[in-house]
């Protein structure tokens, strides 16, 4: 539960625009690009004195996560881009069981404040919250996992877990680890960049401290960081504090158009991760949200920056690969070729597929799904997502309205001796 006064709609907006210095020109074209957004602003007390407190470029970047920058869309994007409702179960929409060993649990559909690039942005601020709705959703997650003896690790989501309040929080964590299968319990947060003094809470930190005493269970922190100035200050000296009582961090940027592909702030960023215990396991590319397209980079431009920020960076750094996550799974972005400055051809590797009952059998009969398979494909000028490589590649693809489209012809995929057309590593 935040500790800090959130803002909210146009009155919080107006005080945001009069705090951070926004000059009357500026201050109508973010109000226009807000106007686009289908995410309401809202934002902490704390992260609007981050974002007066910092000095350009650093000051618009933070900003840009709160409120969309001015800008026309490239392309039209679509709602639910992860293919969330589509796994969601019918009698139990908030437990998705996409991934063969993970269950995520949507704990939540509240944060404590909004970033406008989320791509939750249609599923999310429709429930609030209340103890006793919580305590239902864990215990449909406690008998699916019942049923399911290979789900070994549960993704805490939503929103934002950690809206709620510390003992809503700790019984509903402590009741899934107690679970025999459960081995890991993922908690995803931002709230430790919009509210790190949250996590200050005595009985969140003692529960930290007990979960150590728990042979063979975890909890890992992924936190949503996608800025360095954001382990600044307080931010910094929490996640020590929860370092101490021995929580894993985990940290996974989306690379972000006006926030973080200035190559020299992604260096900061992952500099800043070592500095602080956060690993960063993967970079993931924005996700084409509609309504904020204008976040959108093309793949060939964040491979480029992602690949530009490695080469300064030391081999404990430079972890984690980069992602583009989609309706039928993670792929990793291997490389271009003949290079990325002249890309005709991208190469990917599944990081991990979703189950297959999820994916076309259109899509099983040309690509491989196993993660030592690789696609070798063409690629496009103006190609910012799966969708849009796959569409050009005569691939299962969704257009900006959900809507599922089969293979095509598939002169456009690299010729190859199988049926599938598609290159296997």
């Amino acid at each position: 539960m935040s500790k800090s006064r959130i803002l909210k709609g146009t009155e919080g907006f107006e005080e945001l625009a009069t705090r951070v210095g926004l000059t009357p020109m500026e201050r109508e074209a973010r109000r226009a690009s807000l106007e686009r957004s289908y995410m309401p602003f809202q934002c902490t007390e704390h992260y609007m004195e981050l974002i007066a407190s910092l000095d350009e470029p650093y000051r618009t970047q933070v900003l840009n996560i709160v409120l969309p920058p001015p800008g026309l869309a490239p392309y039209q994007g679509r709602f639910d881009p992860y293919g969330n409702t589509t796994v969601g179960r019918d009698e139990s929409p908030f437990l998705q069981h996409k991934y063969d060993t993970t269950l995520l649990v949507h704990f939540v559909d509240v944060c404590v404040s909004s970033c406008q690039f989320c791509y939750k942005v249609n599923e999310i601020r429709h429930e609030g919250w209340s103890a006793g709705q919580t305590h239902l959703k864990v215990a449909a997650a406690l008998e699916y996992l019942d049923g399911h003896p290979q789900v070994n690790n549960v993704l805490f989501t939503g929103g934002d877990p950690a809206a709620v309040g510390s003992k809503v929080l700790v019984r509903s964590i402590r009741r899934l680890l107690q679970h025999p299968n459960v081995r890991v319990v993922r908690f995803a947060t931002k709230t430790l960049a919009f509210d790190p003094l949250r996590f200050m809470d005595p009985e969140l930190l003692d529960f930290f401290e007990e979960v150590q005493q728990m042979r063979g269970k975890q909890v890992v922190m992924i936190n949503q960081f996608n800025h360095p100035a954001e382990l600044s200050g307080a931010s910094g000296e929490v996640l020590e504090a929860l370092r101490r009582r021995g929580v894993q961090m985990r940290g996974q940027p989306a690379v972000v158009k006006g926030v973080n592909d200035d190559v020299d702030t992604l260096v900061d960023l992952q500099q800043r991760f070592l500095d602080h215990g956060v690993v960063s396991y993967y970079l993931t590319t924005f996700m084409p949200v509609r309504g904020v397209e204008q976040y959108g980079l093309t793949l060939d431009e964040v491979f480029l920056r992602v690949a530009a920020a490695k080469r300064r960076l030391s081999g404990l750094e430079k972890k984690g690969v980069l992602l583009a996550s989609h309706d039928f799974g993670k792929f990793e972005i291997v490389g271009f070729a003949p290079r990325p400055e002249a890309p005709e051809r991208i190469i990917l590797k599944w990081h991990q597929a979703a189950m297959t009952k999820y994916l076309p059998q259109a899509l099983l009969d040309r690509v491989p799904t196993r993660p030592e398979d690789v696609m070798i494909l063409d690629y496009h000028p103006g190609t910012y997502c799966i969708d849009h490589l796959f569409r050009d590649n005569g691939l299962p693809h969704f257009d900006s309205g959900n809507q599922l489209h089969l293979a095509s012809p598939m002169e456009t995929v690299v010729p190859m001796p199988t049926p599938a057309r598609v290159r296997a590593g």
